[in-house]
């Protein structure tokens, strides 16, 4: 018996080293250099453009096919600016379909945020100017067209959004960007022999079973000893991702997407919803090369064997790998940073509500998107408590507004965690307290539901009114 065991072992094995001959070479982590998005840097006055096209990528091997993204890329660039700045837009699509932009996390009137209410035509464009007065932040634009934003965003239709106010600014955090300040827009894809995205919009929810970083699969980037920054978006249409290091160290949780956490908290696992955002340190004084995964750290073998696995999982589950250069410091850099401001919970609510997402149907309370009807009238200035909870686990999102967590399943979020957020992780019972300082209007409203666009488009969200 023992020996028949053995045989079958070492069958198994030579079968999957011959395999490996043959494979693509995509699984093998820390085979391309992470590619840095342009950063285009609000001042002077000089507009920031965002032209929307086609252009050509190879994400196997040498074979080119089109892709959509801003200014000649694939994705776009990241934007940068800082509080008190006025940030004027221009738009430009070039694409032969309609598109919608919506600037998630931006904290703006409906009229400026783009979003459902405000589609621009192929040859056409937009020019708004949008006024920053939040505090610091990662956010994002993307597509956000009726009906058509998980194709669009799939396809490539998203970037960064960044905002420094004088609190980041003089904190002594990393802050040079692509050094050690990064940007990781991660984003789950299917591909044909070909190199080619493949998409059904037909599914309820979409898994492709390889995860681009920034564009690349498995990407390294080579960077000094010392603390470096990853901001973080989750840019795929369904997928969350259970963000660790694969050597066990940990992870410092610096903020969420609308702002910093009191302090750093340590953790050795972050979760991170689609749609949702989050900036991370890693000490990298000491100690060699680690790579950000997704889930368990995987062996050679396990990597060779899921290519044989289900559909939906991904071939390579690396983030980045980060390959420290330089020696050991003989000092030790510290990151000591607190947050200035004050959150507190002790507010009046003017009003409670409830939601119940179905996912199987991509229903919220029962009924389907319509355009024609508000879902919720909310007072400028005023505070909500909402109670959320969906049929399976699935991504809320809010556009316009802003939230802070207060309990999950009953229990109350500790104060060391409070932040501002507009999207989370729905999982179990969930209550959130939401401030409302933007106004919206029903030909240009706010939405609010899933940030599983895949569901968004079939119906699962709703209108947001705010006078």
């Amino acid at each position: 018996m023992q020996s028949d065991l053995s045989r079958r072992r070492l069958l198994k094995n030579t079968t999957l080293l011959g395999v490996s001959a043959v494979l693509p070479t995509a699984y093998a982590s820390g085979t391309q250099l992470l590619p840095i998005p342009p950063l285009l840097d609000v001042g002077r006055g000089r507009p920031i453009l965002l032209s929307m096209g086609s252009s050509k990528k190879a994400f196997i091997d040498a074979k080119k096919v089109e892709v959509w993204g801003f200014n000649g890329l694939y994705l776009g660039p990241t934007i940068r600016c800082k509080q008190g700045d006025f940030v004027r837009l221009n738009y430009s699509n070039q694409l032969s379909q309609r598109v919608s932009i919506s600037l998630q996390g931006l904290q703006v009137n409906a009229e400026l945020l783009g979003g459902v209410g405000r589609q621009f035509d192929s040859s056409t464009g937009w020019s708004p100017i949008v006024p920053i007065t939040q505090s610091a932040a990662t956010c994002w634009y993307h597509a956000d067209t009726l009906a058509h934003s998980a194709y669009q965003v799939y396809r490539g239709l998203s970037g960064m959004w960044w905002i420094d106010d004088e609190e980041s600014r003089k904190a002594k955090l990393p802050n040079k960007y692509g050094v050690n300040d990064i940007p990781l827009i991660l984003q789950d894809v299917r591909l044909n022999s070909q190199g080619e995205q493949l998409f059904n919009p037909n599914q309820r929810q979409f898994l492709g079973n390889r995860l681009l970083v920034n564009g690349a699969e498995a990407p390294y980037l080579n960077v000094a000893r010392g603390w470096v920054r990853l901001r973080l978006l989750n840019a795929s249409l369904s997928r969350g991702y259970n963000l660790n290091l694969d050597d066990g160290r940990s992870i410092w949780v610096l903020a969420g997407g609308l702002g910093f956490l009191p302090q750093p908290r340590e953790v050795r696992s972050l979760f991170l919803a689609p749609g949702e955002r989050a900036e991370i340190l890693i000490d990298l004084n000491e100690g060699g090369n680690v790579a950000l995964i997704s889930g368990e750290k995987r062996g050679f073998f396990d990597k060779m064997t899921s290519w044989f696995a289900d559909e939906n999982e991904l071939i390579d589950n690396t983030v980045l790998a980060l390959r420290p250069d330089g020696l050991l410091s003989a000092f030790e850099q510290k990151i000591d940073f607190q947050r200035q401001e004050q959150i507190s919970t002790d507010v009046v609510v003017t009003q409670q509500r409830s939601f119940m997402l179905d996912v199987e149907n991509a229903l919220i309370n029962q009924q389907k998107f319509d355009p024609r009807r508000v879902d919720v009238n909310a007072a400028l200035g005023s505070y909500e408590r909402w109670h959320l909870s969906a049929t399976a686990p699935i991504g809320f999102s809010l556009q316009g507004a802003k939230f802070l967590l207060e309990s999950f399943n009953g229990q109350a979020i500790d104060a060391s965690q409070l932040t501002w957020r507009d999207t989370v992780w729905v999982n179990g019972n969930i209550s959130i307290l939401v401030k409302f300082d933007q106004t919206s209007s029903n030909n240009y409203p706010f939405t609010f539901g899933s940030s599983d666009l895949m569901l968004a488009d079939k119906g699962c969200m709703g209108m947001l009114v705010v006078q």
